[in-house]
C-alpha cells in the first residue's frame, strides 16, 4: 500500500476559495501542517497527539486511522471515525493486527473550513521498547559490573549493535551502544550508587525516534559502612566527657590532698579502753562525792534546827 502524507482545505458551501479561505486560514497562524506525535509501546498501546498552538480555540476534531503490513498488503484494520474533544488520542491494538505502517487521518473542522492531513509512519519509528532488564549487578573491589538482557522489539531483531542505551549512575549519564554489559573503575566502597537505564533503536537499524522509560531505581552499595554518629550519641559524648574529666580531676584533687594533709591517727583500741575507763572512774567519784556532800548538808541543817528548838525549850523555861 502506498500512501505519502498530505494537507488540504475543504471549502464550506458558504464561503468563497478565492475570496474567503486566504482570510480563513489566517486563524491558523501559519502552522500548517499540524506537528502530529505517534507513539506505539510494546504493550500494543497507540497513542496520536498534536500541537494546537497554531489552531482557534473552538476547532473540532476527529481521526481515523489503518494499520497496514508489507508482505499482506490487502490486510489492515480501518477504524471507525472518531470525534476527539482534545487533541490526544489512546487506544489499545490487538495483538493480531498487521503493524509495518500507520495511516492517520486528522479532521480539523472550524467554521468556514474543514483541514484534513494525513500522514505515515514507520512502526519501527514510533516504536517505545520497554526498558531494559538488568540480570546482574555487583560491585567486585572498586569496580561495579552490569549486565542486561536484548530489548524485545516489534522488528523482533536480535542484533545488540542495533540498540543505543543511556546508563544513569547518581547524576552522570553514560551513553552505550552495541553491547550488553558494562564495567565501571574507581568505585567508592562506602558509598550508595543509585543506577537507572533506558534504551532506543539505532537509525542504522531504522530505528525508534523514542527513548524507552527509564528502569526503576536499582540501588548498590556501599560495601564497607561508615560509623553512624546519631545526633543524641554526639550529644552524649560532648555533654559526659566533660563531666567525666571533671570527676576524675575532683577524685585525683582529693586524693592528692589526703597525701599532702594526712589526717591525725586516733588513739589505739588498748589507750581507748583505758581512757573509757579513767573517764568512767571519775564520772562515779564524782557522783557519788556529789551525793554525799548533799547528806552531810541535809544532816547540818536538822542538828540546826534541833539546837534552835532547844533554845527555845531553854528560853520558854527560864521564862
Amino acid at each position: 500500500m502506498e500512501h505519502k502524507d498530505s494537507t488540504y482545505i475543504v471549502e464550506h458551501p458558504d464561503y468563497s476559495i478565492e475570496e474567503d479561505i486566504p482570510a480563513l486560514l489566517d486563524v491558523f497562524s501559519g502552522r500548517l501542517p499540524l506537528n502530529i506525535s505517534c507513539i506505539v509501546d510494546m504493550q500494543n498501546h497507540l497513542n496520536f497527539s498534536w500541537d494546537t498552538s497554531g489552531v482557534p480555540e473552538h476547532a473540532q476534531y476527529s481521526i481515523s486511522y489503518l494499520l497496514c503490513s508489507d508482505t499482506e498488503p490487502e490486510k489492515g484494520l480501518v477504524s471507525h471515525k472518531e470525534d476527539v474533544p482534545a487533541p490526544v488520542y489512546s487506544t489499545v491494538l490487538g495483538n493480531q493486527v498487521p503493524q509495518d505502517h500507520i495511516i492517520l487521518r486528522l479532521n480539523v473542522n472550524f467554521p468556514g473550513i474543514w483541514y484534513i492531513q494525513t500522514q505515515k509512519w514507520d512502526i519501527r519509528r514510533v516504536e517505545k521498547l520497554d526498558p531494559p532488564q538488568f540480570i546482574n549487578t555487583t560491585i567486585q573491589s572498586d569496580q561495579l559490573y552490569l549486565e542486561w538482557d536484548l530489548p524485545k522489539s516489534k522488528s523482533r531483531t536480535e542484533n545488540p549493535s542495533c540498540f543505543s542505551y543511556e546508563l544513569r549512575i547518581n547524576d552522570e549519564v553514560r551513553n552505550l551502544s552495541q553491547k550488553l554489559s558494562h564495567s565501571e573503575p574507581n568505585i567508592d566502597q562506602t558509598r550508595t550508587y543509585k543506577i537507572q537505564m533506558r534504551v532506543k533503536m539505532l537509525d542504522a537499524c531504522h530505528g525508534s525516534l523514542y527513548w524507552s522509560d527509564w528502569t526503576s531505581i536499582l540501588n548498590l552499595g556501599p560495601l564497607i559502612l561508615q560509623p553512624d554518629f546519631h545526633i543524641g550519641v554526639m550529644v552524649t559524648i560532648a555533654l559526659g566527657l566533660p563531666m567525666s574529666l571533671l570527676a576524675i580531676l575532683l577524685l585525683c584533687k582529693f586524693r592528692i590532698f589526703y597525701k599532702l594533709f594526712p589526717p591525725i591517727p586516733g588513739p589505739s583500741i588498748k589507750i581507748k579502753g583505758l581512757l573509757e575507763k579513767d573517764i568512767t572512774s571519775q564520772v562515779l567519784y564524782q557522783i557519788i562525792s556529789h551525793k554525799c556532800v548533799e547528806e552531810v548538808s541535809e544532816v547540818e541543817v536538822k542538828e540546826d534546827e534541833e539546837e534552835e528548838d532547844d533554845e527555845d525549850e531553854n528560853e520558854e523555861e527560864r521564862l
